[in-house]
């Protein structure tokens, strides 16, 4: 059974994930009792908000996990453990997945450290500050962008938002931004984003 890196919340499949930290640490199979964890109720496009919870017990594999919406049974996939070492990681400029206040995650930027706080710009500009629990660190942005893809990319003010590549060229991508403006981009200012750890394919 896979279970989450507490650090890029990609499943790790025999030990490994996009940031290599599952590789460095042994991850349990069950998260210990009274464990601080952030999880989902169930699976499936329309099942992916995630809430703060704490593991109140186990049965088998399952994990029985109190939330603000109710306690549920979850598999370790269904399951983000708290990780102090998160942390250390999340210095200004860090690019991470941070759970906005519909409870499902959204790529942004840190953009201010205030102790054990951290103020998130999301990529469409909304703002605000929270703990380092509540995210991760992105992980697994290779290869150049393509049709099709998600991709960071920066509009004619210089500001970056996310939007989705419809065509290319030679040097150029043709973006459709998350508010529904469009732009030809030079490449270099397109980043593809690595895909949700925590939204299933559809």
């Amino acid at each position: 059974m896979a279970a989450r890196c507490p650090i890029c919340g990609w499943l790790a499949t025999s030990g490994l994930c996009p940031c290599g930290a599952a590789a460095k640490r042994l991850l349990p199979a069950l998260v210990p009792i009274g464990a601080k964890v952030l999880a989902r109720a169930g699976r499936g496009p329309s099942m992916q908000c995630w809430d703060r919870g704490e593991v109140q017990g186990h049965l088998g594999v399952l994990h029985r996990v109190g939330t603000s919406g109710g306690v549920y049974w979850c598999e370790a996939e269904d399951i983000l453990p708290d990780a102090p070492e998160r942390e250390a990681l999340f210095t200004e400029g860090a690019r991470v997945w941070a759970l906005w206040v519909d409870s499902r995650w959204y790529p942004g930027t840190i953009v201010g450290v205030e102790g054990p706080m951290r103020r998130v710009l999301w990529d469409d500009q909304d703002s605000m500050w929270m703990e380092a629990r509540n995210m991760v660190l992105m992980a697994g942005t290779t290869g150049a962008p393509r049709v099709g893809q998600r991709v960071l990319a920066r509009r004619w003010d210089s500001s970056e938002d996310s939007g989705t590549v419809e065509e290319e060229d030679a040097d150029r991508c043709r973006v459709v931004f998350s508010d529904g403006d469009e732009n030809w981009i030079p490449k270099a200012d397109v980043s593809p984003l690595p895909m949700n750890p925590f939204v299933d394919p559809e």
